[in-house]
């Protein structure tokens, strides 16, 4: 009989592990639309928690700092140290959640009228003559002295388009999915107002669920694996945090330059302009010119010389935005190239919409530096140079030699935005924003 403890036991339970692994993979591939239908389905169905997790990552800076403020006070009272600190942390969540829901009522009531009134305006019978008769003009112009211009003068190309989409409208499709999309909207906001409520009580027992969570893992697993689920949940923790905190002040700083400097150069729907700019900014690398377009669009129906003046000073204020108020306020925290997150975007985009375009680069973030230590350990146990630049002119391995002999440490835990072998245990898998 072969004991558990013996290296052939081991050997087989490691070649099964890979087969079923192997398998898994195997049928991964061969059914990834089924399979990735079932993980959105699951997101779905966990909306409401992932929108939880994320107000309370929100919702946590300013916890941190009311409930400090708080603590320093109420601890020149009479009251316990246990009582100090569970009456900071509710009066801080109840703080924190107000300040939070004053900010999306605020946002809301700035964006809604702004919205209907540029509908309003943009589609009203004046303004559509208006276009139309722009329009014309500009097409009777621009193809004068070509053979089109009879086409022009014989088909209202204009009004064809108008013919063309009042006969290919189906009623009952357009309300089929008027309905679906009122349908899913109300399913959004009931899953965001659950997830307010379970941001309430994540972040008042806050160190109560991380305790629980390590305990279970602890119990799960062998400590050399606990231990580095802890690392790379601490990991997570810094990319999630790090960039949603600081992406979210850089989008507002941004929001409000465009706003100050549209009023400046007199351009219309400046407010409504400038809240969608600072919304899509959120979206890392092409985000913003998403908004930038959807103002570029009402701008051009006022005034299309407007329109270009408002194009150079976003372009402009997005270069200032790459090249000096985002590093500032980001650092180096991503710690990935442009090329990287434009394929993050991409492809957490595809499967996963809006949502994914946001999350997808902390995700992509955690997988890359994930993905770069297990590189470097390889490398370090093969006692060859971690430096990518050392990679740059080789034609073989042997030409490594030069640069192996002073390989360097493996690289253990994350911090920050570098691996290190130190361990801080203030830094233990808590919502931190101190690099924010």
């Amino acid at each position: 009989m072969i004991r558990r403890d013996s290296k052939y036991f081991r050997l087989g339970r490691m070649v099964l592990t890979v087969i079923v692994l192997c398998a898994l993979f195997v049928v991964t591939l061969l059914n990834i639309g089924t399979v990735f239908a079932a993980i959105k389905k699951v997101i779905s169905v966990f909306s409401f928690v992932i929108y939880g997790i994320v107000f309370a990552y929100l919702m946590n800076p300013m916890l941190k700092r009311v409930e400090k403020f708080l603590q320093s006070i109420l601890s020149k009272t009479n009251m316990t140290e246990r009582g100090v600190r569970k009456l900071s942390r509710i009066l801080g969540v109840l703080v924190s959640l107000l300040v939070f829901l004053a900010l999306i009522y605020g946002l809301i009531a700035m964006v809604i009228p702004q919205l209907v009134e540029s509908v309003k305006d943009t589609f009203s019978q004046e303004n559509l003559q208006s276009y139309y008769e722009k329009i014309t003009t500009w097409l009777n112009n621009t193809l004068k002295g070509t053979p089109l211009e009879s086409w022009i003068h014989d088909t209202d190309p204009v009004r064809a388009l108008q013919d063309w989409i009042t006969k290919g409208l189906d009623v009952f499709s357009t309300l089929e999915s008027a309905f679906t999309g009122v349908y899913g909207i109300v399913k959004v906001i009931f899953n965001m107002l659950i997830g307010v409520v379970v941001s309430v009580y994540l972040l008042i027992s806050k160190e109560r669920f991380i305790a629980q969570i390590k305990k279970l893992v602890v119990a799960a697993f062998r400590p050399r694996t606990a231990d580095r689920i802890f690392e790379i949940g601490r990991m997570t923790n810094k990319s999630f945090g790090g960039f949603m905190v600081g992406k979210l002040i850089d989008s507002l700083i941004i929001g409000l330059i465009s706003y100050i400097g549209m009023l400046i150069f007199g351009l219309p729907y400046a407010l409504f302009s400038s809240v969608m700019i600072g919304i899509f900014n959120i979206i890392p690398f092409f985000g913003p010119f998403i908004g930038i377009g959807i103002g570029a669009v009402l701008i051009i129906l006022q005034s299309p010389i407007q329109c270009l003046y408002f194009l150079i000073f976003e372009i402009i204020l997005q270069q200032v935005d790459g090249n000096i108020i985002g590093p500032k306020i980001l650092g180096g925290r991503l710690g990935i190239s442009d090329f990287w997150i434009l394929v993050s975007i991409t492809v957490f985009g595809s499967f996963f919409g809006f949502g994914g375009m946001i999350m997808g680069v902390p995700v992509f973030t955690v997988i890359y530096n994930l993905s770069a230590q297990a590189i470097n350990n390889a490398l370090q146990k093969k006692k060859h140079t971690q430096q990518t630049e050392d990679y740059y002119s080789i034609l073989a391995v042997d030409d490594l030699s030069k640069y192996d002999e002073d390989f360097g440490e493996p690289t253990v835990f994350y911090s920050g935005d570098t691996f290190t072998t130190e361990y801080d245990p203030d830094d233990d898998f808590e919502f931190d924003d101190s690099e924010s």
